[in-house]
């Protein structure tokens, strides 16, 4: 059987039309399909967790609002000068009033650490030890910004200890803080 060339022709381009179509449209217009597709499924997976994530940003705001505001706090409770005269004549009464025996209050030169200055304050006392943890509690209540840096406490007799420790008083580098 003899197929004339006209019907191999026209089947070959009933055949291949369909076939460009397929290969110039819709193959790429599927996979563009496919890949926002995916895109999408990623993105909702990352939403998913927006709640958690936006009440943590929400709590990590309001903690930062108020470090800020006792960061600024505590920078007025920082002199812009040493002035430990009256940090000195506190302490030595507060150490007095607990029933302690102040045996010397000694300062040694200030020196800058950043942007402040540091005047170290060596105090030694001797009484109970009870004595000696309530001054350190005044020292913690005062108005003014100290830091204990060194402390020793060796027992002399039963109830009797001699304690001695270095506290820094700060102060803005400056004149301002």
């Amino acid at each position: 059987m003899n197929i004339p060339s006209k019907y191999l022709a026209l089947v070959g381009l009933l055949i291949a039309v369909p076939m460009s179509a397929w290969a110039v449209a819709y193959n790429p217009m599927n996979n563009a399909i496919h890949g926002v597709a995916d895109e999408i499924r990623n993105r909702t997976t990352l939403l998913e967790h927006y709640k958690e994530v936006n009440a943590q940003y929400r709590e990590l705001r309001a903690l930062t609002k108020m470090l800020e505001s006792a960061t600024a706090e505590a920078r007025t409770r920082i002199p812009s000068q040493p002035d430990a005269e009256q940090w000195l004549e506190s302490t030595s009464v507060a150490a007095r009033d607990a029933g302690l025996l102040v045996r010397s209050v000694t300062t040694s030169g200030q020196r800058i650490e950043g942007e402040f200055g540091i005047l170290p304050v060596d105090v030694n006392v001797s009484g109970t030890f009870e004595s000696v943890y309530i001054l350190l509690q005044h020292l913690e209540q005062m108005d003014r910004i100290t830091r204990v840096d060194r402390m020793n406490i060796h027992k002399v007799k039963d109830d009797l200890v001699e304690a001695r420790f270095i506290v820094h008083l700060l102060f803005a580098n400056g004149g301002g803080s």
